[in-house]
């Protein structure tokens, strides 16, 4: 019993501090070590990417982008690897600086992106292919989906600047999808779910295309 009890702690901590994962705070000290300072980011690109990594550049640090399919101990393990480069800049440029420098990014974020609303995303949107997701309806909370084995599955969503993100029921986050582009009858999503590629909806069902 105590084996048992010493083996679940151990492996426990393991999964809390995130150290069965590429990013955790050993690592984060190796990399550190070896001159490779960088910030890990879960989510798709942004449009305003370029920019603030040549801000992080003029720092000599870079963004590493991770993607969208994160789990629990990743999550914890980026936290404690981003954690400790944060303390190696803050040692370099000075207590607080990180602060200023997340305010100058917020200033990039006001000039090129906008806050996607509820009230844009509303309503029922055709893929107009015979596929996976062909059909979506956004609720007040829930989107639901049809797909082309005539399933209906819904997630809780939410909005954060032009990213959708999906949640299962306990409120965890399953996906990041960043939106293109929306206006009164287009939808352009960058990948859906956990799929690939750039779907474009529309307001207005037309004649299926077997796709």
């Amino acid at each position: 019993m105590t084996i048992l009890i010493l083996g679940g702690l151990y492996f426990g901590l393991l999964f809390a501090f995130g150290l069965f994962t590429p990013f955790n705070f050993w690592t984060a000290r190796q990399d550190i070590k070896n001159g490779k300072i960088q910030i890990v980011e879960i989510g798709e690109m942004p449009l305003n990417f370029e920019q603030k990594q040549k801000m992080a550049n003029f720092y000599g640090f870079d963004f590493y982008l991770f993607g969208c399919n994160e789990t629990t101990d990743l999550i914890n393990g980026i936290e404690y690897y981003n954690k400790k480069m944060v303390n190696h800049l803050e040692n370099k440029y000075g207590i607080g600086w990180w602060a200023k420098f997340q305010s100058q990014l917020n200033s990039i974020d006001n000039k090129t992106t906008h806050q996607i609303t509820i009230d844009d995303i509303k309503g029922k949107w055709y893929l107009n292919k015979w596929t996976m997701y062909h059909t979506l309806y956004f609720s007040d909370t829930n989107v639901f989906m049809d797909n082309h084995i005539d399933s209906v599955f819904y997630n809780i969503y939410s909005l954060h600047i032009d990213t959708l993100i999906l949640q299962d029921n306990n409120l965890k986050i399953k996906y990041k999808n960043r939106i293109i582009a929306i206006s009164k009858d287009t939808l352009i999503i960058r990948s859906f779910g956990n799929g690939a590629d750039t779907l474009c909806y529309s307001r207005t069902k037309r004649e299926w295309k077997n796709e």
